[in-house]
């Protein structure tokens, strides 16, 4: 992925190393380069500007600069490029300086891509951080979250992390919804087609008018009751506000488990009605965002989704429409109101922003989920959240990136 030694370059680096005196070959370790290109990985911003070091096999990639931090990366190689320092917690090496890389190797946490920190003691400098002559880290951005699981119907296994979580649902929550609506009517009953439209351009635009109108009619919070009681949810909890039903309280465990619930438990009819639909998602929400961000982008076909979003503009700025106007049905954002307001369910609601109990209402929060391979065998969901004014490219970059990793990582 990024180891710098072949052969002829161990070969040479070698050499000049042995002809030096070991404080010349000590000073020499770290080779300064301008007018690279390395994304920030957890950072916002690329850098272009790296110092190649000697390092110590096997070290440890840290989430942050503290040795009690997650462990999300290894350096197999022993020269490796790092972007920057920053200080931490004091290590073994009589300093708190910290170098940041990305590791040879991802330990946990996907989506980060085994970048994070190692401590300046696992390099061979011997001035930290003069000898790498690199800049200081821009401020670790806060606000910013991941959780995540995979489920094999076959085999039962499930790769995860986090997945207990609560984020807030945004759209996710439209599965909920649909479900509450069809059980209540029963296997037998026939659909009016004003509902039937209603539940298809829910469920394949996330179309939020329809969501309103079925969640007032249906009883705001009670849908989230009853459902949470019908399938067996433990992570997940209606809104404080019964209005904006994208504050919905969901987890990654729950989500997985509501779409086991769908595909094993729920009446094929109904089965049939969720999962086709999700199979149809049009690439235009119907606020006009481009929603194959994650799954979709990642993930080969056959696949069935459903996407949550939230905290961001009510629709794209001029310039950033969804280019397939196919899916767009109406001008509702990815609100979660039922109050009639169109406002995103989005963390500028200050009557909402101070609710410490439930999910973190700040930021901007971007989901993805469903199914893939073949009869639907595996659940991927994928639940982050980003600090305010992150881009929608960026927000689904991101997305599309972890569930790539997660789909490598597992296959079909």
């Amino acid at each position: 992925m990024r180891i710098l030694s072949g052969l002829l370059t161990g070969v040479l680096v070698a050499s000049v190393l042995a002809l030096l005196p070991t404080s010349a070959a000590q000073a020499e370790v770290c080779q300064h380069r301008t007018g690279v290109n390395h994304d920030g990985g957890i950072f916002p911003n690329p850098f272009t500007e790296d110092s190649i070091c000697g390092n110590q096999a096997q070290a440890p990639v840290r989430a942050t600069p503290d040795g009690g931090s997650p462990q999300v990366g290894i350096l197999d190689s022993t020269r490796s490029w790092f972007l920057c320092w920053a200080r931490g917690q004091q290590h073994s090496g009589g300093n708190n300086v910290w170098y940041y890389t990305q590791g040879d190797r991802v330990v946990s946490d996907p989506g980060r891509r085994g970048y994070g920190f190692v401590p300046a003691s696992h390099l061979n400098t011997s001035v930290d951080p003069g000898d790498a002559r690199l800049s200081e880290c821009p401020p670790i951005p806060s606000g910013r979250a991941t959780a995540y699981m995979v489920y094999d119907r076959t085999t039962g296994a499930s790769t995860r992390s986090d997945e207990h979580k609560q984020f807030r649902s945004a759209s996710l929550v439209k599965l909920l919804i649909a479900l509450d609506y069809l059980e209540a009517r029963g296997p037998g009953a026939s659909i009016p087609a004003a509902d039937a439209q209603l539940l298809q351009t829910m469920l394949r635009s996330s179309d939020d008018t329809a969501a309103t109108t079925l969640w007032t009619r249906n009883g705001y919070n009670a849908i989230v009751n009853r459902m949470v009681t019908k399938i067996g949810l433990v992570d997940t909890t209606p809104p404080a506000n019964q209005n904006i039903w994208g504050y919905t309280a969901v987890s990654a465990a729950d989500v997985v488990t509501t779409y086991r619930y769908i595909l094993e438990r729920a009446h094929p009819t109904f089965r049939d009605l969720i999962m086709g639909h999700l199979r149809l998602a049009t690439r235009c929400a119907s606020d006009g965002w481009d929603q194959y961000f994650g799954i979709p982008s990642a993930i080969p076909r056959p696949w069935a989704v459903k996407q949550g979003w939230s905290g961001f503009s009510l629709n794209p700025p001029p310039g950033q429409e969804c280019q397939a106007q196919t899916g767009r049905t109406g001008n509702a954002s990815e609100d979660g109101r039922a109050d009639g307001a169109s406002t995103d369910d989005r963390a500028g609601d200050a009557s909402q922003a101070a609710n410490a109990a439930g999910p973190d209402l700040s930021g901007v929060a971007m989901h993805t989920s469903g199914t893939f391979c073949a009869n639907d065998r595996k659940i991927m969901v994928v639940l982050t959240l980003n600090p305010a004014g992150t881009t929608w490219s960026d927000a689904g970059g991101r997305l599309t990136t972890q569930a790539g990793d997660l789909y490598r990582a597992v296959g079909c």
